[in-house]
C-alpha cells in the first residue's frame, strides 16, 4: 500500500466558526493564511486533509486571531472514529 492511502487524515470541527469568526468567505481567509481556498472548503464541509496542512493553518492564524488552544489539540484523526 502506498504511504499516502496509509496516513492518517484530519479534521478540525471548529474550523468553520474560527474562519467565519474572522473572514467574510474562504477566498479572503485563503489569502490571509496562505492557503487555497479549496483546502478551506474541504475543511469547512468537513473533508479530511492532511495533517500538516491543518497545522501550518492554525498556527498561521493563532497568533493573528488570539487562539487560545494549541493546534494539536484541534485536529482529530479520522482513523479515531
Amino acid at each position: 500500500m502506498s504511504k499516502k492511502k496509509s496516513r492518517a487524515w484530519f479534521v478540525c470541527p471548529q474550523w468553520t466558526k474560527l474562519v467565519s469568526d474572522h473572514y467574510a468567505d474562504d477566498v479572503e481567509a485563503g489569502r490571509a493564511l496562505g492557503v487555497d481556498p479549496r483546502v478551506l472548503a474541504k475543511l469547512r464541509s468537513g473533508t479530511p486533509v492532511a495533517k500538516s496542512t491543518m497545522l501550518k493553518m492554525l498556527r498561521r492564524s493563532a497568533p493573528r486571531h488570539g487562539l487560545r488552544t494549541p493546534a494539536g489539540e484541534l485536529i482529530v484523526d479520522t482513523r479515531a472514529r
